[in-house]
């Protein structure tokens, strides 16, 4: 921050509120884009894709605490749904 002049520091918030983060962050903002931009038109309608469900998050902090119940409860419903693919046939082989 010593190395930037108050003037140039202005210029690059401005930058940053007009076309996104600088730096590292950037490339997961534009992935996070472009994710929305794609999933936009297979979502039901009236529904629109969030910002925050395409941007990674790199922070084992951000993410929240699941207790073991709560991921068991999720690999059974990952389990049901291939359970529930495979008896319709959906094998795909």
């Amino acid at each position: 921050m010593d190395r930037f002049a108050e003037d140039e520091m202005i210029r690059l918030l401005a930058y940053q509120n007009l076309y996104g983060p600088i730096g590292p962050q950037r490339m997961d903002t534009v992935a996070a884009r472009l994710g929305m931009d794609i999933a936009a038109p297979h979502m039901k309608k009236g529904k629109k894709p969030k910002f925050k469900d395409h941007l990674i998050e790199w922070s084992r902090k951000a993410r929240p605490q699941r207790s073991g119940r709560e991921l068991l409860a999720a690999v059974r419903g990952i389990q049901a749904g291939f359970e529930k693919k495979s008896t319709r046939g959906g094998g795909g082989r």
